[in-house]
């Protein structure tokens, strides 16, 4: 073949695909960022916030129903600690009732005014009876009387003294108080007087619950004080008294 023959080496053509040269081709293939792996990285980033926030969800959770719990045994105690104190209550006053149906009564002497008045069995009488001036004084008290003592659960005080004078000094006494002490009519034995109940001591704040009666020109004073306690038996007591005009 003769080299020179045009017809043996034809010019390439320039429109001709030409291969690339192996050598200046890169040994490996292309590293590219994969989208799977971005998606993972999200997936992961997300599941973990859920994850954490699921765990203080269960650990509020948790933490308000402890402080729920210990609200309502809180809430229980206190119930039953009042249940049982009015239970108490309930129990004290209805044996304070009671008592004051049992009694036995204590007539005074002729020259004092022949009344009667009933004191509870369970409890103790002292009396001081001065016929000579006609005056009387009775306490009456549970368990014992403590003659010392100023503060009693029912007194009963036979006096020299005018009763309008006292009404008066009483009823004043009452408006000065600004409502601490209550003023209203009381009848005892079919013989209409008046009844004071209230704080009559501001700096001990000592109530006492009172009932004065016109008596043979002196006057009855009645009192207790403990009127939270004792006005129903008090009352009681004094349904019961019998007076000879």
């Amino acid at each position: 073949m003769d080299p020179q023959n045009p017809l043996n080496n034809p010019e390439p053509d320039a429109n001709a695909s030409v291969l690339p040269d192996p050598s200046a081709m890169p040994s490996g293939a292309p590293k590219k960022k994969s989208a799977n792996t971005l998606i993972f990285i999200i997936i992961g980033v997300v599941g973990g916030i859920l994850a954490i926030l699921l765990i203080v969800l269960i650990l509020t959770s948790n933490k308000n129903a402890a402080a729920k719990k210990q609200a309502l045994d809180a809430q229980y105690a206190s119930g039953l600690a009042t249940g049982k104190t009015e239970q108490k209550a309930a129990s004290d006053k209805q044996a304070l009732i009671d008592q004051s149906k049992s009694v036995v009564v204590y007539s005074a002497p002729s020259e004092l005014g022949s009344f009667q008045v009933p004191i509870p069995k369970l409890w103790s009488f002292s009396i001081t009876p001065k016929p000579d001036d006609g005056t009387f004084n009775g306490l009456a008290d549970p368990q014992y009387v403590d003659i010392t003592s100023e503060l009693h659960k029912f007194s009963i005080d036979l006096k020299k003294s005018d009763y309008e004078k006292e009404v008066k000094s009483l009823d004043d006494e009452a408006k000065k108080s600004g409502g601490k002490i209550v003023a209203s009519d009381a009848t005892v034995s079919g013989i209409k007087g008046r009844r004071y109940k209230g704080v009559f001591d501001d700096k001990t704040g000592g109530k006492a619950e009172i009932v004065i009666i016109p008596y043979r020109e002196k006057i009855m004073l009645f009192r207790t004080d403990d009127p939270d306690t004792y006005s129903a038996t008090f009352n009681s007591l004094l349904d019961g008294t019998k007076l000879v005009p």
